[in-house]
């Protein structure tokens, strides 16, 4: 069931954001990490007693926001190089880490693998081969994931569309800065590729996926990303921290970027502690490139496969897989209350966070490495249909009927297999 969010924790975060909205520099090259300009993430030592305010006055940066007592969003000085600075700070024994606030992006937001638009028809969305694929339906007759809740921390949703309204719950909007995180454009090119508004519709595809696998699942929509896909680490560690702190049982991130970040790995260890399944997209980079925070040690990263379970053209591999998932031509909900078809692996993710829903609706109790053991130990390997990669997609492809199965029997698999490990589930 829904946990609200005290007021004030939501206004001091809308706060925030006001300070936040400087305007993103343009697309990156194909994976290439970039970052806002003159600004740096820290993290103070748990061991150090003074302030930020220390730390400000030793190199003239200034506080722009606060993620937790020990993060912080800092500007750099106009005359100073935020590459100094932060390799200053590296040497600094008051500081934990210190490092530029990354360009975070959706994995379609270039354009490149475009949706189809498909009107008001619904009867293609839940009758899509991704459901047999993926055994979903016989899944349905065992729970339809009620009393599950999913973050999608995206470009919003459409908060009236049809199909989602009913199962929608309140959310946030770290863009605009409001309570309303509303899949909308702004009629403007914000990147500076030659696009505008080309991410709009992309949180609501996403979140219509959720609903197809766990069709009595709640929905949290927390806008993250701007109308053309975009965001800051900073920004995205926000809404993940607001997910865990809203009681989000899984959360999922069709977003990334091509740098580790020690922020985003230190705010989902701490989500998946909490008792979040964190799911994350891969990319659409058709390489073996680590994107984060899908490569997190406490991630789920999921890549895309097509109808016969080969990888898609566009999707990334690696001995950083973990699962695999249908991503080309899904149909899902879109703006205009409306349905599209879209490829990319921002779709694969949604289908195993709504299997993770599932699982939770039948054990509340479990912990990110139980849910993420029933989908492995069901999952089927995809090596055979993937002979140019092998081992580098994972577990395979998941079974949603086999897993749920799998629970409800009580035959609850045992070991990691390396899976969660590094701190990310809480120990009693």
């Amino acid at each position: 069931m829904f946990r609200s969010v005290r007021l004030l924790h939501r206004t001091l975060l809308l706060l925030f954001v006001l300070v936040l909205s400087t305007a993103l520099p343009a697309a990156a090259t194909k994976g290439k990490a970039e970052a806002v300009p003159d600004q740096l993430v820290v993290g103070l030592s748990p061991l150090f007693t003074g302030t930020i305010d220390d730390i400000n006055a030793t190199y003239g940066t200034a506080t722009l926001a606060e993620l937790n007592q020990l993060i912080f969003l800092l500007l750099v000085p106009e005359d100073s190089s935020a590459g100094a600075i932060k390799d200053a700070m590296a040497l600094d024994l008051r500081l934990e880490f210190a490092e530029p606030n990354f360009i975070s992006e959706s994995p379609e937001h270039s354009g490149q693998d475009v949706w189809a638009w498909g009107g008001q028809d619904s009867e293609p969305y839940a009758g899509q081969s991704a459901l047999a694929q993926l055994n979903i339906v016989p899944a349905h007759e065992l729970t339809r994931g009620a009393g599950s809740l999913v973050a999608v921390i995206d470009t919003g949703v459409q908060l009236d569309h049809p199909a989602l309204a009913s199962h929608l719950v309140p959310g946030l909007d770290l863009v605009d800065g409001d309570l309303e995180p509303a899949d909308t454009g702004n009629n403007q090119d914000d990147d500076g590729d030659g696009l505008v508004d080309e991410a709009v519709g992309h949180g609501t595809h996403v979140a219509g996926i959720v609903q197809l696998v766990a069709p009595e699942a709640q929905i949290m929509p927390i806008r993250a990303l701007d109308s053309d896909g975009r965001s800051d680490i900073f920004r995205v560690a926000m809404a993940i921290q607001y997910a865990s702190e809203s009681g989000a049982d899984v959360i999922n991130l069709s977003l990334g970027l091509g740098a580790k970040s020690v922020l985003l790995r230190d705010v989902i260890r701490q989500a998946t502690r909490a008792g979040a399944v964190v799911v994350a997209a891969a990319g659409n980079l058709a390489s073996d490139l680590e994107q984060y925070p899908a490569a997190s040690q406490c991630a789920l990263a999921v890549t895309a496969v097509g109808p016969e379970n080969q990888r898609s053209d566009f999707a990334n591999y690696g001995d950083w897989i973990d699962f695999v998932a249908p991503g080309e031509a899904i149909y899902s909900t879109f703006t205009g209350s409306s349905y599209a078809w879209w490829s990319g692996s921002s779709m694969a993710a949604p289908f195993v966070a709504g299997q993770a829903a599932l699982l939770h609706s039948v054990n509340p109790d479990l912990n990110a490495r139980e849910v993420t053991l029933l989908i492995a130990s069901t999952a089927a390997a995809v090596d055979a249909s993937n002979p140019a990669v092998p081992g580098q997609l994972g577990a395979g492809l998941p079974n949603v009927a086999a897993s749920v199965a799998m629970l409800l029997s009580g035959a609850l698999p045992t070991g990691n297999n390396g899976y969660m490990s590094g701190g990310c589930v809480a120990t009693s």
